[in-house]
């Protein structure tokens, strides 16, 4: 099965139905399928972080959003770790 990297612009287009993006990143994951997306707990942070003085709806979605995923849907969340970071850096 094909994986995709979801970064924080990918979840960030994805939480806002008002974000210029949204509609094209659902489209993308449609079309990618069958696919797993992968992101990192430190993607999840910055989501958490950019929603943070949104309102809150935004705010609530953003937050659900990251537990949902969290606690066990397809989604592998890789553990940000030093060594990580320096091989994402080199990527």
């Amino acid at each position: 099965m094909r994986q995709v990297f979801a970064d924080t612009f990918y979840w960030i287009a994805f939480v806002d139905p008002g974000d210029t993006w949204h509609e094209r990143v659902r489209q993308s994951f449609r079309a990618l399928q069958p696919c797993k997306l992968i992101t990192t707990d430190k993607v999840l942070v910055e989501l958490l972080a950019f929603y943070s003085k949104s309102g809150t709806q935004l705010r609530q979605r953003a937050g659900n959003l990251a537990r949902d995923i969290l606690e066990g849907s397809d989604i592998e969340v890789i553990e940000q770790s030093h060594r990580s970071f320096l091989e994402g850096l080199v990527l």
